[in-house]
């Protein structure tokens, strides 16, 4: 099928095709909202990596026992991705997980329950590794 030229010489669209050579109309702004989201994900992932003291625990007792995550991974029954995420902060295992990370890394995994600063009572998982 020939396609119709304008008479500057370059073809017109055709329906299917972007008419401004790159993208679609709407498609700009998905980018920049896709944009958007993804620097917002990355910056709550930055402030969980800062208020995980278990991840970075964890990763130094991994280095100074001179272990691969793979390793790791494979003592406690888990995936390399799971101890990957665990270490950058962006997930928390379930405990019993946790717990037999903490015995491969032949550390003990504590739970604390703690008084809330307005007097209210509530659980909060505060998980010390010792």
């Amino acid at each position: 099928m020939r396609s119709r030229r304008r008479p500057s010489g370059s073809p017109l669209p055709t329906s299917g095709s972007p008419s401004n050579g790159s993208r679609t109309s709407g498609q700009g702004w998905t980018l920049s909202r896709a944009y958007r989201n993804a620097r917002d994900e990355y910056a709550r992932i930055r402030e969980l990596r800062k208020t995980n003291p278990i991840a970075a625990h964890l990763r130094e007792r991994r280095f100074e026992l001179g272990l691969t995550q793979e390793q790791v991974a494979d003592a406690a029954g888990t995936s390399h991705t799971a101890i990957s995420r665990l270490e950058n902060g962006t997930h928390m295992p379930q405990l019993t997980t946790l717990r037999r990370i903490a015995a491969v890394l032949d550390e003990e995994l504590l739970l604390c329950f703690q008084r809330i600063e307005d007097g209210e009572l509530e659980r909060e998982f505060a998980a010390v590794v010792v």
